[in-house]
């Protein structure tokens, strides 16, 4: 455990030590327990490839914000993977416990996010959902196919 005095920390996204989470995503940790202290809340960047699509889980103790800062994202949310679309600047809030899949919506630009936690480890209460998997793979489909029908180019 961070046993350093509580004080300010900057922590520069480019010294973190990036790491694929259990979910799938590419993450970087940059404000939590470790880095910096933190007793209640964690932050860092997510950067998912054109076309990448997350595994779907939920966040067992934590609430999370999702801010885009850069590309087009949905967030395939609940037991229906109702989509929510967003894109830079937009925020987005998961209660804890919510079953959610992130997808870039591009198959040529990467996503960039900024995600907050209420969990200090930033990605320690992640649990899996296999047994959405295949529902992912229909809602996702479902999804493209709406937003090319529509004339959303992204």
């Amino acid at each position: 455990m961070f046993n350093a005095p509580r004080a300010v920390r900057v922590v520069a996204a480019g010294d973190v030590a990036k790491e694929i989470g259990s979910q799938g995503q590419q993450l970087v940790p940059c404000i939590t327990r470790e880095t910096a202290g933190s007793q209640g809340i964690s932050a860092g960047m997510v950067n998912m490839p054109p076309g990448k699509v997350s595994r779907a889980h939920y966040h067992a103790h934590s609430e999370i914000i999702v801010v885009c800062l850069r590309g087009h994202a949905a967030t395939l949310v609940g037991p229906n993977l109702t989509p929510y679309v967003h894109g830079p600047g937009e925020f987005v809030y998961i209660p804890e416990g919510v079953v959610h899949v992130g997808v870039n919506l591009s198959e040529t630009e990467d996503l960039v996010a900024v995600e907050m936690r209420t969990d200090p480890m930033f990605n320690d209460d992640v649990v899996l959902t296999p047994d959405y998997d295949s529902a992912v793979v229909d809602a996702v489909a479902r999804l493209r196919r709406d937003l090319t029908t529509v004339g959303v180019g992204l």
